[in-house]
């Protein structure tokens, strides 16, 4: 029976008086512990004493405690036991035991405190395993570690403080420490689902074995007897009859001049004469499917539009349908393209499906950001031969599951397709990860119109003795596309011009439609507006609507699906005019685009290249319309320099004379150091600029005379520059290197190459050993050169084999390519050297 109510009261009145007594006593406690820490500040020495007798006092008070805790267990262990055999009591009940024990022991016992490492509910009676678990935690007692905090004169903390106030029965104190615990568990989890996230995006490099590696096959060209009974001198005649084709590295074959002389299958060729309209292959697809069906490593340079896709895609698919079919647990890819942007991978896709629609054994698939991720996991997982993707995106599938959605074992085809603008957009880490996945001997071919420099060192880390091909070099813009250009004071003006052409083009289409009616031809003449930002697009986007124009937007800013849908509508909306950034103009293909207008002035060449490429597809005509301000002079050089002769004569003369002062404007700012031209990834020798540069030569030498017949007085006159490319004929010296294989006892192989540069003359040999130069090379190639051996003047050397040997640099790395690489890298310092070299001679003549 429980206890009346009157009876129940005065018990728990004495409960609570009793715990403030002890309450009391422990702030006793610890006020003497605090002054006794601060006297003991004061006088260290004299203190030290007394402490220890505390500490060991404190630590009996210990042993008698836990001896205390030992027995309560006990008796809560048997009073359990005794519970469970009279059966289940009220909770009345239990509270009524609880409160019959008068021991100070069990007063404590009797208001169980929610500990971290304990029981989680109020009152909850722990069993013997969760009693013995407890135990365990609780052997580094906080009364004890307070006690050596305090014989060590640490100071006291909060910490500890509510330790003691656990061990009198404070739970209002204790449950401010509690929160705290659990709000740090709370963090440390958050943290670790953080970086195990930011571990799933990092991809595992693949070690290969020669076991791993299937076997397979790269070469399936045969060169026609036609090809092979010409002489060098022919060869060189049909490249430039064909395109100005240059190319760059050993046992290139001849480029074909017939789709025939590939040794396609019937189809295919019907297909690409027939349905794509290639009578005969482009210079690009002449000279690069041969290359890259020999099984070479192939870098393409060549205008837009100019067939580069079917370049890569013809051999792609002849070596994926001579390997062996996916087996069932095997999820492919044989084949990987990789695009910079979302357009581009679609319309490479579209094209490999035109190719594959009637070819079961050959499946493709597009991925890229924002499109449907479980979609393309479920293709995967059915298997897939060539995956067009992002490189994001293609990380994204390597690093699900743990890596185990995704294998690339069987990849032996990379495209890089539009290089220059892959890393221009900074996905170079990507790429680089996607690399070290691959098995080493892959075939892979880079492609776009322009590929500077910069990335040479890239390309030659990633390809095996690479073919570059570049087409019609001085003249990358598309002979097909007429240029135009406007200029204007102000940004009013320019958008009234803007509607006059629309105007014009729509009274066009129009006078185009009545005939069309007659002659029953239907012609789709679209247009695209490019301009320089997201706001400005929103903003004309507008204004044109008001006008009466339809018109189809797209840039970076627009969801995922609204840029798909407004891009399929432009391709299947007769006279489409879609207005757009930057973000398309690289890889756009569409045939029906005549006009391209370029509203915003261009900041470099490879921006113009590509922009004014997206009309004059294929063996269409188009023309590119630049609409200028009078203070956009960057743009005026540019456009100087891209236009042909031809174009400039049919513009009026008044207006040439102002985009001339504007590019001569800029052109001596640049010589002041006042302006400086955007590089971005390419754009010198866009055109013609070599024939230009030695027509102002030859121009100086009727005005100086000619420096070679009339001493140093003359050549006092000349420039610098005019002197670096005309006046200096030093001969550049051959470096002589020796490369060498060298196995390590451990089974590693290490590849040297020693190069002399003693002999080199002397301003040539501080350019090529000074550690500017070493440093740059170590950088690019990852190899490890430095400077060995002793100078010899000319006419001396080591007179025994113990002597130094002449001066030379030691290249070490484990890939015989990186050493080909250095030595490259080390011939152009040479070169600038040499050209030092011959300013300085001139400048010691000039008086």
């Amino acid at each position: 029976m429980a206890l009346p109510v009157s009876d129940k009261a005065p018990a728990n009145a004495r409960i609570l008086q009793e715990r403030r007594e002890k309450l009391a006593k422990w702030k006793q406690k610890k006020a003497q512990f605090d002054q006794q820490k601060i006297n003991e500040t004061r006088q260290p020495d004299t203190n030290k004493q007394s402490s220890e007798n505390q500490s060991a006092a404190a630590r009996s008070k210990v042993e008698a405690w836990k001896r205390k805790k030992q027995e309560r267990d006990q008796e809560r262990l048997k009073e359990k036991i005794k519970n469970e055999n009279h059966g289940k009591r009220s909770k009345r009940q239990k509270r009524q035991l609880a409160f019959d024990m008068n021991e100070e022991e069990t007063d404590k016992r009797a208001v169980p405190l929610f500990k971290p490492m304990g029981d989680k509910l109020y009152g909850h009676q722990a069993t013997p395993e969760e009693q013995e678990q407890r135990e365990e935690n609780e052997q580094i007692d906080p009364l004890e570690a307070y006690m050596k905090e305090l014989s060590s004169s640490a100071k006291i903390s909060n910490h500890v403080s509510g330790e003691l106030l656990e061990e009198d029965g404070n739970d209002l104190e204790l449950s401010g420490q509690e929160d705290d615990f659990d709000q740090r568990n709370e963090d440390d989890a958050r943290y670790a689902r953080m970086a195990k996230l930011k571990s799933k995006k990092k991809v595992r490099e693949m070690q290969f074995s020669q076991d791993d590696l299937e076997p397979f096959r790269k070469n399936f060209y045969l060169q026609s007897d036609e090809l092979n009974n010409m002489s060098e001198s022919e060869a060189q005649e049909l490249r430039l009859a064909i395109g100005n084709i240059k190319v760059k590295g050993e046992r290139c074959p001849l480029p074909v001049t017939r789709w025939s002389q590939l040794g396609l299958m019937t189809d295919v060729m019907n297909f690409i004469m027939h349905n794509l309209k290639y009578d005969s292959p482009t210079p690009i697809q002449s000279q690069a499917i041969p290359a890259i069906m020999s099984g070479r490593d192939v870098i393409g340079i060549s205008r837009t539009g100019s067939g580069k896709t079917i370049s890569y895609l013809l051999p792609l698919l002849r070596q994926i349908k001579a390997q062996r079919p996916l087996a069932t647990n095997e999820t492919g890819p044989l084949g990987l393209i990789l695009a910079p942007t979302r357009e581009l991978a679609l319309q490479i896709h579209e094209e490999v499906e035109l190719f594959t629609k009637n070819d079961l054994a050959v499946n493709s698939l597009c991925c890229t950001g924002g499109s449907e991720l479980k979609q393309q996991i479920n293709m995967l997982k059915r298997g897939t031969e060539i995956v067009v993707a992002t490189p994001g995106r293609f990380i994204d599938l390597l690093t699900l599951n743990t890596g185990k959605l995704l294998t690339t074992k069987r990849i032996t085809f990379v495209v890089l397709d539009e290089a220059d603008r892959l890393f221009d957009l900074g996905f170079e880490p990507q790429i680089t990860q996607i690399m070290k996945t691959i098995r080493p001997d892959k075939q892979c071919v880079l492609f776009s119109a322009t590929f500077p420099n910069k990335l040479r060192s890239f390309a030659m880390r990633v390809l095996r003795l690479p073919l570059s091909i570049t087409i019609n070099s001085k003249n990358l813009v598309n002979e097909n596309v007429k240029q135009r250009f406007e200029i204007f004071p102000t940004d009013e003006n320019k958008y009234r011009a803007l509607l006059s052409i629309l105007d014009k083009r729509m009274k066009e289409e129009d006078e185009n439609e009545e005939s069309e009616l007659a002659d029953d031809e239907v012609n789709d003449d679209k247009a695209i507006i490019f301009v320089s930002s997201q706001q400005i697009c929103d903003f004309l986007g507008t204004r044109l609507e008001n006008e009466g124009y339809s018109i189809h937007t797209i840039h970076a800013g627009k969801p995922y699906q609204e840029r798909v849908n407004n891009l399929q509508n432009f391709r299947h909306t007769r006279n489409s005019i879609l207005l757009c950034t930057e973000v398309l103009s690289r890889g756009l293909n569409v045939p029906e685009v005549s006009l391209v207008i370029i509203y915003n002035a261009v900041k470099t060449f490879a921006q113009y290249v590509h922009t004014a490429g997206r009309t004059a597809r294929g063996t269409n005509s188009g023309e590119a319309i630049t609409l200028l301000l009078s203070n956009e002079i960057p743009a005026a050089y540019i456009l100087r320099k891209a236009l042909r002769d031809q174009e400039i004569e049919s513009h009026d003369p008044k207006l040439v004379k102002e985009l001339y002062d504007m590019s001569d404007r800029f052109e001596s700012g640049m010589k002041d150091g006042k302006f400086k031209i955007s590089q971005g990834f390419g754009g010198k020798g866009l055109d013609n600029l070599e024939s230009k540069r030695e027509q102002k030569q030859g121009e100086e030498r009727k005005t100086y005379g000619d420096p070679q017949g009339n001493g140093g007085e003359k050549k006092a006159n000349l420039t610098d520059e005019t002197a670096n490319d005309a006046d200096i004929k030093l001969q550049v010296p051959k470096l002589q290197y020796v490369v060498s294989q060298v196995s390590n006892p451990n089974g590693m192989v290490t590849f040297t190459a020693e190069v002399n540069v003693n002999d080199l003359p002397q301003l040539v040999r501080w350019e090529a050993t000074k550690n500017t130069t070493l440093m740059f090379i170590k950088h690019e190639t990852g190899c490890s050169i430095t400077n060995r051996g002793k100078y010899y003047p000319e006419g001396k050397s080591p007179e025994s084999a113990t002597d130094e040997p002449k001066l030379y640099l030691l290249i070490e790395s484990q890939q015989e390519k990186d050493i080909r690489l250095s030595i490259e890298l080390l011939e152009q310092k040479v070169k600038e050297g040499v050209r030092k070299a011959g300013i300085q001679s001139i400048k010691d003549t000039k008086y």
